[in-house]
């Protein structure tokens, strides 16, 4: 997967955030506007996942949940909406930076792997062709052969 898109659409971030009872849209940010906070968000995921070596790898069943639920935190953390149906008091806001800001850096160190089948970064593969640089290393991948190969 590429590190160049964003993981939840600005329909779902609405639903989530915006609109509920007494959801007026003229109250309410524009699509328009939760699409560019959604990008903005997207971008901090997508930095992160570079950093770790995880943009090329093949996730696993988990991610795209994971991601998504990043992507809509983030998102909902820069929307302005005073009108909104749910809002973050102040120390929701702190909870929720917080968590999103350690979510972001165990994927930076790459502690906080995405990728399936021994793909990310503390992993190295060239084509077909994978090597350990350490004895447990060079361990993993047989034993991930054996395993992929029964």
């Amino acid at each position: 997967m590429a590190c160049d898109t964003s993981y939840v659409t600005a329909d779902e971030v609405a639903q989530f955030f915006c609109r509920g009872e007494g959801y007026s849209a003229s109250s309410e940010p524009t699509l328009t506007d939760v699409e560019r906070y959604i990008g903005k968000g997207a971008s901090r995921i997508n930095m992160s996942l570079m950093a770790s070596n995880q943009c090329a790898c093949t996730w696993n069943i988990y991610a795209d949940d994971f991601l998504q639920e990043l992507n809509l935190i983030a998102a909902v953390l820069l929307i302005h909406c005073p009108d909104c149906s749910r809002k973050f008091n102040a120390d929701e806001k702190e909870f929720y930076n917080g968590w999103l800001s350690e979510q972001l850096e165990l994927l930076r160190a790459g502690k906080l792997d995405l990728c399936s089948g021994a793909t990310a970064v503390d992993y190295p593969a060239f084509g077909i062709a994978q090597y350990g640089l350490t004895a447990r290393g060079v361990a993993t991948l047989i034993y991930n052969y054996e395993i992929a190969n029964s």
